[in-house]
């Protein structure tokens, strides 16, 4: 039977903030969660290392503190965090065998979901927003940027886009813990495999991919950017970049993240959960 149908929905929003306020209480218990939080720190030293290995890095100050941002916080950090964090927000329950208990609560399990994935957001922004800012302000300073202030104005930006990166990759992970028996295998294949390895497929195949929107609302610089981390290709396998408007860009993100939380949703609401295994 469909818990949902018996449940009035004003009571949804009280099972959603349950939910997600017991949640992050979880989180902010856990080791994995302050370990992810010492990793987020890590990237500070590399400007410093930049530094003082090559002085010209402080002649590029500007695009590669840019470049270091863009690579290590929007297009690893962020999927890794929604990998660890969002993948297993399902999963670790149901192998535990808490999340059939849960489920036999009277209670939207839509409300649930949601509620468990909204804890996931607000702890992982919690972690790498000021991680983030504090690279910027390492990073200017050991590569001597010669306008702080103009760096430091490109940080809301980044935040924004680092939100949209979480929502998702999390979403996607989400969706993949209710339909697969190992959802972080499938995901990292999918946010690590097929999005780094998808430039050298020619045609369209770069529009299955999460990052093409991302980089494409990512702020305009007055400088060519450093792409970092780029697949260096053989000219025969090179193709041409189809491009995308911003607010096609924008429209896709938060079309497909909704998609993916109603999916994720409906997977759960007509999954069976059996009290001593993962269900059916």
């Amino acid at each position: 039977m469909n818990e949902d149908k018996r449940i009035p929905s004003g009571h949804f929003w009280n099972v959603f903030a349950a939910v997600a306020a017991f949640t992050t209480y979880l989180f902010a218990r856990r080791k994995r969660t302050w370990l992810m939080a010492g990793l987020m720190l890590v990237p500070m030293t590399l400007p410093f290392l930049a530094a003082w290995l090559d002085t010209s890095a402080m002649r590029m100050g500007p695009r590669l503190l840019v470049a270091l941002v863009e690579y290590l916080y929007l297009f690893t950090l962020a999927p890794l965090t929604a990998l660890f964090f969002a993948g297993t927000l399902l999963s670790e329950e149901v192998e535990g065998h808490t999340f059939p208990l849960l489920l036999s609560r009277p209670a939207p399990r839509g409300a649930i979901v949601l509620g468990k994935f909204a804890a996931y957001f607000l702890v992982s922004f919690a972690l790498l927003a000021p991680a983030t800012a504090a690279f910027m302000g390492a990073g200017a300073y050991a590569l001597r940027v010669a306008d702080p202030a103009a760096a430091f104005a490109l940080l809301p930006r980044y935040l924004t886009l680092i939100a949209m990166a979480l929502l998702s990759y999390g979403a996607l992970c989400l969706f993949v813990s209710t339909i697969a028996s190992r959802p972080v295998i499938v995901s990292a294949i999918f946010l690590f495999g097929w999005e780094k390895a998808v430039v050298a497929i020619p045609g369209y195949a770069d529009f299955l991919t999460f990052e093409k929107y991302i980089r494409r609302l990512t702020p305009d610089v007055p400088f060519k950017r450093l792409e970092l981390g780029k697949l260096e290709l053989p000219v025969e396998l090179l193709r041409s970049v189809y491009p995308v408007g911003a607010g096609a860009s924008l429209v896709v993100l938060v079309g497909v993240t909704l998609v993916l939380l109603a999916l994720a949703c409906t997977a759960v609401r007509k999954r069976q959960y059996a009290a001593h295994g993962d269900g059916t």
